[in-house]
């Protein structure tokens, strides 16, 4: 029988692979690419999650791989926003078009279109290779030539199409403004590849998120029916089961660590890999905390005790100071206070770049 692995275990299993035990000496780009892309669907969440993952890591290193085009933001995997290396958006974002169309399928059902959406985007090209726009200002411009159509939809028909870039200066850390769209031929000079067979994508997910099941990968990529492709790979892979009976696979020489191992505290954002590469996300995500992640468009901000979600966080800002306000999922011991703070008081530090004055404080346990 496949040795079973409790949620503690696949708990440090993973955040060892995400380099959340101890912060890695690695470049960006090979971090990048070895997390097969970074959430990005707000301007700070992939600087936040790398600053958990990357010694020394700074807001600059970044937004210069982003500004050399070493590093680009588009829709790819579940149709939301990463930030992939040159090499994979150009292999992954074809493999995710079934994903693409079927979203905007679902989108179109209630609103407005009334266009052939091959005229809308032979058009939306034409219009948005002109000169870079924000998606906002492409529907308008689509609405001019198809008046009965909703503008929203008008712009999604192209965004679902093409590959659109989100390029600098918008989408860089201090840059708040609507982020401008460039499609991929026109950003680095290229269209894209053949997309990443789906075996070796299987066995680059299971490197980075394993043991993991046929189910947590569709989760965390939003394609579906990947059970053959497991199946291509299984010589190659090791089974498990998790506390309740699941099949887990994983990579023979991944690193399992003893679950006793530290883990440090963690402050992820409000999307993070971590988070959002699993169907079932027990082995972060307990029933006190699931309970209390009230999730509206989006997800909370969470901070982390004993690798495990122990609570939320937010940012206040004024003009020259930056609080950092916990919210509690479970009641903590003196010394857990302590460790969090001091990470929070880093992360508060982090996230005001020497522009504010850094404070934390606490809210009570609700419950």
């Amino acid at each position: 029988m496949p040795e079973t692995l409790s949620d503690r275990q696949l708990n440090r299993a993973t955040l060892a692979r995400q380099w959340m035990l101890e912060r890695a000496d690695i470049a960006i780009p090979d971090a990048v690419t070895f997390l097969l892309g970074l959430q990005a669907q707000t301007t700070n969440t992939p600087y936040i999650a790398l600053w958990n993952r990357i010694a020394g890591f700074t807001h600059g290193a970044l937004t210069a791989l982003i500004t050399d085009k070493t590093l680009l933001r588009a829709t790819t995997m579940r149709t939301t926003l990463h930030l992939h290396t040159v090499p994979d958006m150009r292999r992954i974002r074809p493999l995710m078009q079934p994903v693409l169309d079927r979203t905007f399928s679902s989108v179109a059902k209630s609103r407005a279109i009334n266009a052939d959406r091959l005229d809308v985007n032979r058009r939306g090209v034409a219009i948005i290779d002109e000169a870079p726009m924000t998606s906002g200002e492409l529907g308008r411009r689509l609405r001019e030539h198809f008046p009965d159509s909703d503008p929203l939809v008008l712009a999604q028909v192209v965004q679902g199409a093409e590959t659109l870039i989100q390029i600098p200066p918008t989408r860089i850390w201090g840059h708040g403004g609507a982020p401008l769209l460039m499609r991929i031929e026109k950003w680095i000079g290229q269209g894209l590849g053949d997309p990443i067979p789906l075996p070796q994508l299987v066995l680059r997910y299971l490197s980075a998120y394993g043991p993991a099941s046929v189910k947590d990968m569709q989760t965390w990529c939003g394609l579906t029916r990947l059970a053959p492709a497991f199946d291509a790979v299984r010589e190659d892979l090791v089974e498990f089961r998790g506390e309740d009976g699941r099949v887990l696979y994983d990579l023979p020489n991944a690193p399992r660590p003893d679950s006793d191992t530290p883990a440090p505290v963690r402050f992820l954002p409000d999307y993070d890999n971590v988070f959002l590469g699993f169907a079932d996300r027990s082995r972060l995500q307990p029933t006190y905390a699931r309970e209390r992640m009230v999730v509206v468009n989006g997800y909370v901000a969470t901070f982390t005790m004993d690798g495990f979600i122990a609570g939320n966080w937010t940012v206040n800002r004024t003009k020259d100071s930056l609080t950092l306000d916990l919210a509690p999922f479970r009641k903590l011991s003196k010394a857990e206070k302590t460790d969090i703070e001091a990470e929070a008081l880093a992360m508060g530090a982090f996230l005001a770049d020497g522009m504010a004055k850094v404070a934390v404080e606490w809210r009570p346990l609700v419950g």
